[in-house]
């Protein structure tokens, strides 16, 4: 696919090039986008008008964003979809069976700088923040557009950044904070600072951005149920539930029975807070065939199966496990346990990912207010994790303690995208001194330096002021 706006990865193969695109050049390059079909052949057109930054109307942005999205769902490039199974491929939920090498170093958890998935994994995100940035200057000083509205704008832009920066602090810790187009010439933030731009640009889309209409958009209730994860993540429990029970509380979203429906087509759910939906029309997620069985509607090549400890964690009466795993046994070819949440029945590069869903903020709740009262029959606590339990066909709970709540996460999030960062923050159940993720590194032969992904060799080749990640 070749695009006119030229993604970042794209850009570290040339050595010294700073990247200096005019800026009436990039709203064409956004625009285009809009024009372009989504397939691997994409015709280069010559723009034969162009559109001041200054001039740009409320009725443009729309267009604009559409470039940010596009961002979310490919990364600018092939196999960024990927990425959003590489937490369970890291964890213990997928493992790895055949073909991709750089797939069997995830799984080994040990990465090679040069890992061209997880390359792509980290420029990825820089597409969706550099075009969230070009918004950001666009909108700040277009004489065209009102204040409310430019709040507004700013807001939905500020959320998708965050979602952008978020996807790399997770997985490589520390990275440059860009908020221009120079990408060659910063310095490495720390993990703390990454996390205070993730928070500042949340807590200003909760209060700017559009409300929720619909799960494919950014919205403030989204921001705020992201920087809900967040701060559970960097352990500021007392915000994280506030924030979990306001968008619990703003009855947009509920817990359905029917689980299952989440994962088929056409992928839309009452649980569902922001989601990514990738249409057949577009074909643009992969990630179907690499998980699927061939043997599944859609096919698939099975290349990352489930892992066998993944099938245990589901209890008796789960109705969890019949829609996120299937087993194909001899003689099938490849037999073992496969996912099923991610299916695609057309074949076609189909699908949806669900980014932020309602039963993860009943389940921060529980976790937070099991973390503040630090009583393993807090009301509060079990009230929260059981509403998710019994609506998954499962008993309630009379005792509660982060090993259930993590087993809970577990089952309720598998191959969404959760579960490395999960086990990076939570402690081990029997050694609680260090973290879920450094024992099951350790038990591998690796060491606790391996819970980071390493920065790709293709950004240190042009960025002399980046330090790799320790161990690397």
């Amino acid at each position: 696919m070749k695009r006119i706006f030229q993604p970042f990865y794209e850009l570290l193969q040339i050595k010294n090039m700073k990247y200096n695109i005019n800026r009436v050049l990039l709203i064409h390059s956004f625009l285009l986008i809009l024009l372009c079909v989504s397939c691997d052949k994409k015709l280069n057109i010559n723009p034969r008008a162009s559109l001041a930054p200054e001039t740009v109307t409320t009725s443009d942005i729309g267009k604009l964003f559409n470039g940010v999205y596009d961002a979310i769902q490919n990364g600018g490039t092939n196999f960024y979809y990927l990425s959003y199974a590489t937490e369970d491929l890291s964890a213990d939920n997928l493992k790895y069976r055949a073909t991709f090498f750089q797939h069997g170093e995830v799984d080994n958890n040990a990465i090679l700088s040069s890992n061209v998935l997880t390359d792509r994994y980290f420029t990825g995100p820089y597409v969706i923040i550099q075009r969230a940035n070009d918004i950001i200057g666009i909108v700040s000083s277009s004489s065209n557009i009102a204040d409310p509205d430019k709040s507004r704008f700013l807001g939905l832009a500020r959320l998708l950044r965050a979602y952008g920066y978020y996807r790399l602090v997770t997985l490589f810790g520390g990275v440059p904070i860009v908020t221009d187009r120079d990408v060659t010439n910063k310095p490495k933030n720390t993990e703390a600072e990454v996390y205070q731009q993730i928070i500042d640009d949340l807590n200003y889309a909760k209060d700017n951005a559009p409300a929720f209409t619909d799960a494919r958009f950014g919205s403030s209730v989204a921001a705020k149920a992201l920087l809900s994860r967040v701060y559970l993540i960097r352990k500021n429990y007392l915000l994280a539930k506030q924030l979990a029970d306001e968008v619990i509380a703003s009855g947009s979203f509920s817990l359905t029975t029917n689980y299952d429906a989440m994962f088929n087509p056409p992928y839309s759910s009452s649980e569902s807070i922001f989601s990514i939906l990738t249409t057949t029309t577009e074909g643009e997620s992969g990630i179907s065939f690499f998980l699927q069985h061939p043997n599944m509607p859609g096919s698939g090549r099975a290349e990352l199966p489930a892992d066998l400890s993944l099938v245990n964690a589901f209890e008796t009466g789960d109705i969890r496990k019949n829609a996120s795993v299937q087993e194909f046994v001899a003689p099938a070819a490849v037999p073992g346990w496969y996912c099923k949440k991610m299916r695609d029945p057309s074949g076609a590069g189909a699908g949806a990912l669900y980014v932020l869903r309602i039963s993860e903020m009943y389940l921060i709740s529980a976790e937070a207010q099991f973390m503040i009262s630090n009583n393993t029959t807090d009301a509060g606590a079990l009230s929260r994790i059981n509403a998710v339990r019994t609506i998954r066909g499962l008993p309630a709970l009379t005792s509660i303690d982060l090993a259930k709540i993590a087993q809970e996460r577990r089952v309720e999030f598998a191959f969404e995208g959760l579960r490395w960062t999960d086990m990076k923050r939570l402690p081990d159940p029997l050694n609680p001194s260090k973290s879920m993720a450094q024992v099951f590194c350790e038990g591998k032969g690796r060491s606790v330096t391996d819970l980071l992904y390493p920065i790709p060799q293709s950004l240190l080749d042009v960025n002399k002021l980046i330090v790799q990640n320790p161990g690397y």
